[in-house]
């Protein structure tokens, strides 16, 4: 990071007369909300949306920072560092436990507190009376990137200490990056596939990180700071966008930081000639269904203001390919004009995104969009190719598969989970599709689905789908989910419901109060006739419905097939072996075709169901049992196969 260069700072102790902004009258706490967060924090993002609905519900009352630190705001390769010394030093002295964490002006011991908890905790300072107001305005120079930033603090009664502390903090918005989960849990702050972050603490424009002493506190004293500081071109290589900028100011009651008072913000303000308002409108026509070869994008741009626009830059992307256009020409207020990419042609598999953002190198950079709220539009549907499709068989080890996609509109909480030493799969695979069903995520009696297609059925005379599912309710007592097969000739415009699972449970955790993970012989499988559409294109649809509460319901090896065929491979998935020799003294061996056995498991149980022996090896030493009967069962493939084996000696 640039040496930062701060010069000019002014403190002045004077009579209240001076007071030119600051309220000289009682007034109620603000409130300042310290979130600690990480772009690699699955939560964060929900964290988000409460912190920006509490800010939303008390305008001029309640000031955010996002203090990014913490495991989860390491970064990866590619990923943005958004982490800065001062935020690791509060993250340290807020007494941290998880993340998202957030702490409400420092007024709870520890200072970091669940998410569940910011919105009472706030309301409940707001309606507290203040000893000290606070104010904050801030002005920067874009040629010589000098920010001044001007506070004034008013007493109106005496504070409980003889010293208080002054903090200001520099925030920035608008910075696109990462953010895990950032489309299900804040889909409005994704653009461009990129995760807006704001609100990001860049650094504090006072002394140390717990703020610069105010030696007098008592009733009616009046202070005025001035602090002049040069912003470098960026923090850890993201840049510092100069009309993006935030302050913050608020008065601690310790050295140590504990109990903000009260505080301010502003946003960073500059040069009025300088402004300017571009507005984009999405005016693309989207397809009516979902397979589709080509799109033409297009804006309608608006100038709200009255200065001149003849150039901008403004990009469209549509799955995750950019292009930018430039406009040249004469924009004056309330003058429009379209922008135009032309016809765009596709290959679609699956979830389509278009999105445009606005607005670059307007008028050679000589002016600068003031709103941002109105420069971005993003739209999200499914795009499929046409007959893409005979047969089709998907397992998630690579993640989702081409043509195929999830629709979380309504439920965010399906995912796929891999595991590394537990298998989630039906046949022993690390992955499976994976729909979380406790009542804590909110989603009760909701669906989330999985659509594939385009499948041409028009040489197939017996078409159908199948798949394996495993759920269980883990002894939460709730409904449980259900799973429906949809059919759509038109591609997507309308769907037909073609058969409901009612599901069964399969298994429990293997520990009470914790995730379920499926062995492969506790799927169930589904086997769907779609032969009323044979010789037709459809898409498909499977669409799992929560309950009213659960553990998890899984979905794997969904396949696309003739109905006949997917009888005869699921019947073929039983593992024949032989025993050798039986009856056996000491040891005997597993015998099975070597062409399709994976992760072999076999376990011999005597007549009452009791598990004498488990292993991985085909051959076994039964050397300590007794004579008699015995049952091996072999876990192969996911499947559980059978036989008797005699012990005699």
């Amino acid at each position: 990071m640039k040496k930062l260069l701060l010069a000019g700072l002014c403190f002045a102790a004077i009579h209240a007369s001076a007071q030119q902004w600051v309220a000289t009258t009682p007034q109620k706490r603000n409130v300042v909300l310290e979130e600690f967060t990480g772009i690699n924090c699955t939560w964060c993002p929900a964290g988000h949306v409460i912190a920006n609905q509490i800010e939303a519900s008390n305008p001029g009352k309640v000031f955010l920072i996002n203090i990014h630190s913490g495991s989860f705001a390491a970064p990866s390769a590619g990923q943005l560092d958004l982490r800065t010394p001062a935020g690791n030093a509060i993250d340290a002295a807020a007494g941290i436990t998880g993340y998202p964490s957030g702490s409400v002006n420092r007024n709870t011991s520890p200072w970091g507190q669940g998410r569940n908890l910011w919105a009472s905790q706030a309301s409940a300072i707001l309606n507290e009376s203040s000893p000290v107001n606070v104010y904050v305005k801030a002005f920067v120079d874009f040629k010589t990137r000098v920010l001044t930033t001007e506070v004034e603090v008013y007493y109106t009664s005496a504070s409980a200490q003889p010293k208080n502390y002054l903090t200001v903090a520099l925030t920035q918005d608008g910075i696109l990056g990462s953010q895990i989960d950032g489309s299900n849990a804040n889909p409005s702050n994704f653009v461009n596939g990129q995760y807006k972050h704001n609100h990001a603490l860049r650094q504090l424009l006072t002394a140390g990180n717990f703020g610069e002493v105010i030696d007098t506190t008592t009733k009616d004293h009046y202070m005025y700071k001035k602090i002049t500081t040069t912003i470098p071109a960026s923090y850890n290589n993201i840049e510092a966008v100069l009309n993006k900028l935030n302050v913050v100011a608020f008065v601690t009651e310790s050295a140590g930081g504990s109990k903000i008072l009260s505080g301010s913000g502003a946003k960073v303000d500059f040069d009025p000639t300088l402004k300017t308002d571009l507005a984009l409108k999405d005016i693309t026509v989207m397809p009516s269904g979902y397979c589709f070869s080509s799109i033409n994008p297009k804006v309608e741009v608006t100038n709200n203001l009255d200065a001149e626009v003849t150039s901008f830059d403004v990009t469209a992307t549509v799955n995750g390919t950019a292009t930018t256009k430039t406009f040249t020409g004469s924009l004056a207020k309330g003058a429009k004009t379209i922008v135009d990419w032309g016809t765009i042609n596709l290959n679609n598999t699956g979830t389509f995104k278009l999105a445009f953002a606005g607005f670059k190198n307007i008028n050679a950079n000589n002016l600068y969009d003031t709103d941002n709220s109105n420069d971005l539009a993003s739209t999200s549907t499914f795009g499929f190719k046409q007959a893409a499709f005979t047969t089709f068989k998907a397992g998630f080890e690579s993640g989702i598969p081409a043509n195929m996609a999830f629709d979380l509109s309504e439920n965010p909480n399906m995912q796929i989970l891999t595991g590394s030493t537990t298998k989630y799969g039906q046949f022993g695979s690390a992955s499976a599709v994976v729909l979380k069903l406790h009542n804590s995520w909110n989603t009760a009696n909701k669906p989330a689905s999985i659509i594939f297609g385009e499948v041409d059925y028009s040489a197939n005379t017996d078409p159908g789908v199948s798949y394996y599912y495993a759920y269980s309710d883990g002894e939460l007592g709730g409904t449980a989910p259900t799973i429906d097969l949809y059919v759509s000739i038109d591609c997507g415009a309308t769907w037909t419901k073609v058969n409901t699972v009612n599901c069964v449970e399969t298994g429990q955790p293997t520990t009470a109060n914790t995730f379920y993970d499926p062995k492969g012989g506790e799927y169930k499988y589904v086997r769907v006739s779609l032969s009323e559409y044979k010789n037709k294109k459809v898409l498909v649809k499977l669409t799992a419905t929560s309950g009213t509460h659960g553990n998890s319901l899984f979905i794997d090896e969904i396949n696309v097939n003739s109905y006949t065929k997917l009888a005869v491979e699921e019947n073929s998935k039983e593992v024949s072996f032989e025993i050798f020799p039986n009856p056996a003294t000491n040891n005997f061996t597993i015998v099975t075709p070597t062409n399709n056995v994976k992760n072999l498991s076999i376990s011999v149980k005597d007549l009452t169901g009791k598990e004498v022996i488990r292993t991985t090896e085909s051959t076994i030493d039964c050397s300590s049992l007794n004579n008699g009967l015995y049952i091996v069962e072999i876990e192969a493939n996911g499947i559980v196969s059978s036989k008797k084996l005699n012990i005699a000696k």
